[in-house]
C-alpha cells in the first residue's frame, strides 16, 4: 500500500489555514463560506494545532442561549480565537447569539471570531438578516472547490484507508460522476471495495441517500435555480445569476447530482392523455407544442412502453407520406425532447432503439 498521505493536498489546506491565521493574527473576525457541516469537523481538527484557538459548536445540545457559553472575562487582555462551527444555525434557532457575538467583539478587542457557514451568507436575502452584524463580513473566505490534484490524492488516501488498490479506470469513472464532492467519492469507493460491483456503484441505496442529503441541504432559492438549469431555461434574474455563480464557484453541481435532480423532476411531473388533450400534472399543455409535436406526442403516449417503429411514427407525422428522411425524423425527436426537458421531464422519457424506432417510457407517465 502507498505511504500515508493527507486527504487533500497541502496547497489547498495551506491556503485555507493562511486565511484563518491571518485573521487571528490581526485580531479580526471572519467567515468561511461553503464548507459543509460534514467537513467542518475534519478541517477544524486539522486547524486546532494552534493551541490558542477554541471551538464553539452552535449545534451543541448544551447551547440553548448565549448564557450557556462559558467564556473568559471579556475584559481579559489575553488574545483568544474562537472557531464557531455550524454557524448556519444563526439563521435558525440560534439568532439570539448574533447580538451576543456582536457585543462580545465590541467589548473585547483581543477576541477573534471565525464562523464556519455551509450556506452563502452573501446572498442578498441572507444579508438582510445579517447586515447589522458587520463582524461577520470583516473577512470573507469562500472555501475553494477541490481541484483535480486534490481529488486524485483523496482517491489514493481512500485506497490506503480501505487497504485496497482501485483500478485507474474505476478512479476515472468515479471522478467523472462525483465531481468534487468528497462524500460521494468516498461512498463510491467504499461500495466498490465492498462489492467490486461497477454496475451499481452510483445508484445503490447509500449513494441515493447521500444525493438526497446534498440536494436537501441547498437553500430553496438554490433548488429553484438548479431545477431551471436542468430544464435548460435561459431567463434568470440577477439574484438567480448570483446563485449560478456561487454553485459554479464551489463546484456543487456534480454530474451525479444533476442526474438525481433530473430524475426527481421527472418523477414529480407526469404526462397524461385525456380526450386527445395532453396534460402535465392535470394542467393542459397542448399549446406548448407545435401541431406536429402534438400529433407525435399523442401517438407516443397512446402506445407507451411499446416500440413505435420509425415508419409508424413518420406516417403519423406526415400523413402516410413515405417520402421522409431519417434526418427529419431525428430532428423531430430532438425538438420534442428539448420541449420535454423545458417542462422538467427527463430527456430519456423517449428512448431511441437503434435502427428500430422509439419507446415512450411509462415509468414517468400517469395515463
Amino acid at each position: 500500500m502507498g505511504k500515508s498521505i493527507p486527504p487533500i493536498s497541502e496547497k489547498t489546506f495551506s491556503h485555507f489555514c493562511g486565511f484563518i491565521d491571518d485573521v487571528i493574527k490581526r485580531i479580526e473576525n471572519g467567515s468561511v463560506i461553503g464548507l459543509n457541516r460534514r467537513e467542518q469537523s475534519y478541517r477544524i481538527n486539522q486547524l486546532t494545532k494552534n493551541k490558542s484557538s477554541k471551538i464553539i459548536d452552535l449545534k451543541s445540545y448544551f447551547l440553548d442561549d448565549p448564557e450557556d457559553l462559558k467564556l473568559p472575562n471579556v475584559n481579559s487582555n489575553d488574545k483568544t480565537a474562537y472557531l464557531i462551527t455550524n454557524a448556519d444555525s444563526l439563521f435558525e434557532e440560534k439568532q439570539s447569539f448574533l447580538a451576543f457575538f456582536n457585543n462580545l467583539v465590541k467589548k473585547n478587542s483581543k477576541f477573534s471570531l471565525i464562523f464556519f457557514f455551509q450556506h452563502n451568507i452573501t446572498y442578498p436575502w441572507n444579508m438582510k438578516v445579517l447586515s447589522s452584524y458587520q463582524y461577520l463580513f470583516q473577512n470573507i473566505y469562500f472555501y475553494p472547490k477541490y481541484e483535480k490534484d486534490d481529488l486524485k490524492q483523496f482517491l489514493i488516501y481512500l485506497g490506503n484507508k480501505f487497504k485496497n488498490k482501485i483500478p485507474t479506470n474505476t478512479k476515472n469513472l468515479i471522478l467523472s460522476h462525483c465531481g468534487g464532492n468528497l462524500w460521494l467519492i468516498k461512498e463510491a469507493v467504499r461500495y466498490y471495495v465492498k462489492t467490486k460491483d461497477i454496475k451499481n456503484i452510483f445508484d445503490h441505496q447509500e449513494m441515493i441517500f447521500r444525493l438526497k442529503v446534498i440536494y436537501d441541504e441547498l437553500e430553496e432559492q438554490e433548488k429553484r435555480v438548479f431545477k431551471k438549469l436542468i430544464k435548460q431555461e435561459a431567463n434568470f434574474t440577477d439574484d438567480e445569476k448570483l446563485v449560478i455563480d456561487y454553485l459554479n464557484k464551489t463546484n456543487y453541481i456534480s454530474p451525479l447530482l444533476k442526474k438525481f435532480v433530473s430524475q426527481k423532476l421527472a418523477y414529480e411531473n407526469f404526462l397524461s392523455l385525456n380526450q386527445n388533450n395532453i396534460f402535465l400534472n392535470s394542467i393542459p399543455i397542448d399549446t406548448f407544442f407545435s401541431r406536429s409535436e402534438r400529433k407525435g406526442l399523442r401517438y407516443l403516449l397512446s402506445f407507451s412502453n411499446k416500440l413505435i417503429t420509425r415508419d409508424e411514427l413518420a406516417k403519423t407525422l406526415w400523413s402516410g407520406n413515405d417520402d421522409y428522411t431519417d434526418w427529419a425524423l431525428d430532428q423531430f425527436i430532438k425538438r420534442l425532447r428539448n420541449k420535454l426537458i423545458k417542462l422538467g421531464l427527463d430527456r430519456q422519457l423517449i428512448k431511441t432503439k437503434k435502427n428500430q424506432g422509439f419507446v415512450l417510457i411509462n415509468s414517468f407517465i400517469n395515463l
